[in-house]
């Protein structure tokens, strides 16, 4: 293999030039990056990232001993350990125990012969801290069980699983079971024990309970013992998925009984069949927050605490309707997106498990909509789903008082992310809807374009200035010239930006943050409509010199615009959350693990996304409010965004799978208490937001396509606003 000097004499650079682009060191030129990696890519050379480890000095490895990856939950951690690890720079090395104690003894060994910085074991070792310790008496160790001897850095991470026995027991014994089979891991193991005593403390009938423990590598073999003597049983508790599947194969080939039914333990998921019962511990959560720790530990030299103890989620399960609420159709006022096609496809799921069916009358756009629902034809709606930016013009006149409805609202509501506030409720101050899918302006942007060596390089050649996520939009604008091809031939992307700009929606929405981050207003103090000020035309001038670094194509909508962006053609977009599911969904998308987010640049993004409530023309409110119950259900909610909606739950935002999935969701949560809009105004008594932007984006979009200069465009609109809007 090549060595860094043959590479520095093929380029014809000093071995610290070489050593420094290798290793991703500054200072070091564009051209002789390029001559660097073209002399290392003619000679075959191969950054080996274990010996660049050496020669920095650090042991950036961490040792991962698991039973085995078959097992979904030890495969869900360890899928978070190696992706948030290499993140940080860190190798992620799997050492496959079986649960044998001397194959574990063994892997120890091998490990500690390589250099690492921690070992994350579940181990099947009864004395499990002494061996560990008199073989690494100086590594962080993190045992993946709920309990242990207390030692200075080591720390003891996992969920109860006492509770979990007791509380499985209860919901297997409140379905009438009468014969319970259980199986485990080995009984002296620490969690499988808290677990067996659960299940034991709460099972009356003790003689009907047969417990079956094993090793792991045992499983397919001792399935078989629960159907010795022709033994039938109610249900089964398994501990894990591949015991429950050694349980089916067994009871398929030894018994003529009909199979049990199943409660298992399993890693929490965003998606889950409804029809089963699982018991659910989110390890992939316990997983990310390990790694928090560790890091804390490895990196800040902060203390390693003793133990790491999550909370258990437990059972999933949708409330059936009452009887007298089967057979009841729902009419649904709504527009053609992203979460409307996730509603209708889990519409079934409703008809099953409520009786209620769903008849949507789907329109093509927030324009229709808001049409029909100012004409007589929203009376035959049950439920409306509008903009949020409309609910203090038109949801005290469309939808019917939540106080006047009996239901738990306050209940919930409580199940929604509290950074929604109440900018999804109500309206003058009175609540009379809920949020259905609350939206953010995000800043999405190509991470690998942000974060390679010769780019950085190339745009401090530029402009002396570190590359770096735009924080204003002045910034994005300088990016955005950069990466695109006409300002720059050797940027890797055409385009620096897309721009959707040829609707009355998405205009304004364009323009808007922009005048926010300049401090800027659409009303005054007094309410009147400000239009024609510098702040606006600074905004303005930014977004026309934006558009000139997108591909100036007239795009109707942000789905339009993103796929511009998902196909690997521009390097940055600004676009609401709720539509941006497309980046990833798109079979087109060439930038899936490439993809970087942050908050919109000026920190004020605006607020979207749509409201629904009751209509007061509505006949059935009980089963409206079912339904609502339904769609904020914790069964249901994390589907829902999985699907590409935006459930406002909680339980969407807090589940590993939907953060993997939309890894932007946590920093739009965080946008949401900064978020602008709403305005409403006492001046004007025909005050309408929408009609304010409509007149905004028809004289925007001619400054930004240069019909006229922007002075011109801001003159026209507030002259059209002053002529619409009738003061009182």
């Amino acid at each position: 293999m090549p060595t860094i000097k043959d590479i520095a004499r093929e380029a014809g650079v000093s071995h610290g030039t070489v050593s420094n682009v290798i290793n991703g060191r500054g200072n070091v030129s564009v051209e002789k990056i390029r001559l660097v990696w073209q002399a290392a890519e003619k000679l075959g050379y191969k950054v080996n990232a274990k010996a660049q480890s050496l020669r920095l000095g650090k042991d950036r490895a961490i040792a991962v001993m698991l039973p085995g990856i078959e097992y979904t939950h030890w495969a869900a951690m360890y899928e978070v350990f190696q992706s948030e690890f290499s993140q940080r720079g860190y190798s992620v090395q799997l050492y496959s125990t079986r649960s044998m104690e001397s194959r574990e003894l063994s892997l120890l060994t091998e490990a500690l012969n390589a250099r690492f910085s921690a070992i994350i074991t579940s181990t099947c070792l009864t004395d499990a801290l002494s061996h560990y310790r008199a073989e690494a008496p100086d590594l962080p160790l993190v045992f993946l069980q709920r309990e242990g001897p207390e030692q200075p850095d080591v720390m003891y991470a996992g969920f109860d699983p006492e509770q979990a026995g007791r509380e499985i027991a209860d919901y297997v014994c409140s379905q009438g079971a009468a014969r319970i089979g259980v199986f485990t891991e080995a009984a002296e193991l620490p969690d499988a024990a808290l677990f067996i005593r659960g299940v034991r403390t709460h099972c009356q009938d003790k003689e009907a309970v047969n417990f079956l423990d094993c090793r792991n590598y045992q499983i397919g073999l001792r399935a078989f013992a629960f159907f010795d003597g022709g033994q039938a049983y109610d249900y089964m508790i398994c501990s894990d998925r591949r015991r429950e599947d050694a349980v089916r194969a067994a009871c398929a080939y030894s018994s003529q009984a009909p199979l049990p039914r199943f409660v298992t333990l399993a890693t929490k998921a965003a998606v889950t069949d409804p029809e089963t019962s699982v018991y659910e511990l989110d390890y992939k959560q316990l997983a990310h927050r390990i790694v928090k720790q560790l890091l804390a530990r490895l990196e800040q030299g902060k203390v390693l605490p003793g133990k790491l103890h999550m909370e258990n989620d437990g059972f999933r399960t949708a409330q059936m309707v009452p009887g007298h609420l089967h057979s009841q159709t729902l009419r649904i006022l709504t527009m053609a997106s992203p979460s409307t096609t996730a509603l209708a496809r889990l519409a079934p799921h409703l008809e099953k498990t409520a009786g209620i069916h769903l008849e949507l009358t789907v329109l093509p756009s927030l324009r229709d909509v808001y049409r029909v629902v100012q004409s007589p034809a929203r009376s035959q709606y049950d439920l409306i789903r509008m903009d949020v930016a409309w609910l203090d013009e038109l949801g005290e006149e469309v939808y019917r008082p939540l106080a006047q409805i009996p239901f738990d609202w306050d209940g919930l509501l409580a199940k929604a992310i509290p950074e929604l506030g109440q900018h999804f409720t109500t309206a003058h101050g009175n609540r009379c809807c809920v949020p259905y899918d609350p939206s953010i302006q995000l800043l999405f942007y190509r991470r690998d374009l942000f974060t390679d060596p010769t780019y950085k390089r190339m745009y401090y050649e530029d402009f002396r200035e570190e590359l770096a996520v735009p924080k204003t939009f002045r910034d994005y604008n300088r990016v955005a010239s950069f990466f695109t091809r006409g300002c720059n031939a050797a940027s890797p992307t055409q385009y620096g930006s897309t721009v959707a700009i040829g609707n009355v929606v998405v205009s304004p929405s364009e323009f808007m943050p922009r005048l926010f981050a300049e401090n800027g207003r659409l009303l005054d103090s007094q309410g009147r409509i400000t239009l024609d000020t510098p702040e606006a035309l600074r905004a303005l001038e930014n977004y026309r010199e934006t558009y000139s670094y997108s591909d100036r194509t007239i795009y109707d909508f942000w789905k339009n615009a993103l796929e511009g962006f998902a196909d690997g053609t521009a390097a940055m977009t600004v676009v609401f959350i709720n539509y941006a599911s497309h980046i990833l969904n798109s079979q087109m998308s060439r930038i899936a693990g490439k993809l970087g987010f942050a908050p919109v640049p000026g920190g004020k993004p605006l607020l979207g996304g749509g409201v629904i409530g009751i209509t007061q023309s509505c006949t059935c409110p009980a089963a409206a409010c079912k339904f609502l119950e339904w769609l904020y259900a914790d069964l249901v909610a994390p589907v829902f965004t999985m699907l590409g909606g935006l459930s406002p739950c909680r339980s969407a935002y807090s589940n590993r799978d939907i953060s993997e999935q939309y890894p932007w969701l946590s920093t739009a949560r965080k946008s949401f208490p900064t978020a602008q809009r709403r305005s409403n105004s006492t001046y004007y008594q025909n005050f309408s937001e929408l009609q304010l932007e409509t007149i905004l984006a028809a004289h925007v979009q001619q400054a930004v396509l240069g019909v006229c200069s922007p002075e011109e465009a801001l003159k026209q609109a507030q002259e059209d606003c002053n002529r619409y809007f009738q003061p009182w």
